[in-house]
Formats: structure tokens, sequence, C-alpha cells
């Protein structure tokens, strides 16, 4: 038997996770809580903490396989039949909510922030090296030919820029890719 502090905290970290991989197995609210409640309920009654190697993949294993069962009791057909014989699967759904699409746009503000930082760091001659090498693709001729300077100075120009770059904590795809 485990002790209820021990399950409760449990229940407090992975809630959120179970909740929302349960719903994107195409289970409505009530089902999915239905599910991890059981879940929680077999772990008090039958299994101890200690006995469980990796938790986190007890607890996703479980609440699937007791998903599957309530699929199977409903007489709802989402089982499907393969060529090697039957095999259960429900239907998963990835969706974009609106939380995850505000914390992409707070994500991408703060890369965007951190990029314009490190990029204020080049001179004007290397932003616009930068730019016409890696976002506009340009060979070396083209753009010595472009800044008026020799193909020499142009590599020796790219370099000194991609070397203050390499400076910064964000990897220089990561700022290329941004810059596009």
């Amino acid at each position: 038997m485990i002790q209820f502090s021990n399950i409760a905290s449990t229940y407090n970290e992975y809630m959120d996770s179970l909740y929302s991989y349960a719903l994107h197995l195409g289970f409505d609210e009530q089902t999915a809580m239905d599910a991890i409640h059981d879940v929680f309920y077999k772990l008090c009654v039958h299994h101890s903490l200690n006995e469980i190697n990796n938790l986190r993949s007890y607890l996703f294993r479980s609440l699937r396989n007791r998903l599957i069962d309530i699929k199977r009791t409903n007489k709802e057909d989402l089982l499907h039949t393969t060529q090697e014989g039957t095999q259960d699967t429900l239907p998963f759904q990835l969706s974009i909510t609106i939380e995850d699409e505000l914390i992409m746009e707070e994500d991408v503000e703060e890369i965007r922030q951190k990029v314009e930082n490190v990029l204020s760091r080049l001179t004007d001659r290397q932003r616009e090296i930068v730019y016409l090498r890696y976002i506009r693709e340009q060979s070396y001729e083209e753009i010595a030919e472009i800044m008026q300077i020799s193909v020499a100075a142009c590599r020796n120009l790219i370099s000194k820029s991609i070397a203050r770059l390499k400076e910064s904590s964000l990897t220089i795809a990561l700022l290329l890719l941004v810059i596009k």
C-alpha cells in the first residue's frame, strides 16, 4: 500500500500530462479524468511506487491500456485489424491548442529578441555580408562585386562575422533560420 502523500504528489506531478495525452487520444474530458483516476486507484490498491522502475512510462502505459478498455466496453469500433492480426490502436490527434500557440508566440518573440541582440554586436558591413551570403545565398564573387571589395576581403569579413556570431549562446543555424 502506498502512502497517500506520495500518491498525491505523483498525481499532481503527472496529472496534466496524462490528461493532455488522453485528450490527444480522442477521449472527452470526463472519460480522460475517469481513466486517470482509475489508474491512480489501481496504483494505490495494487502496487507500490518502489515496485515500479519507470513511473512515468508505467502511468502512460496504464492510462493507454485503461482507455482501450473503456473503448471496448463502450463497444465503439476503434480497433483496427492489421494483416498481422488484431491490434489495439487509438486514433492519436495532435493539434495545436490556443495555449500552445501563445507559448510558441512567446518563444518566437524571445528568440527574435535574442537574435536581434546578437546581430546588434555585428558591424553594418558584417550584417550586410551575413545577409548576402546566408540569406540571399550569394557567392563570394557576387558579394565582393556588390560590396566593392576583393574576394579575399569578402572571405575574411565573413569569417570574422561568423566568429563574432559564435560568441553568442545561440547556434549559427538558429540565427540564420530566424533571420530568413
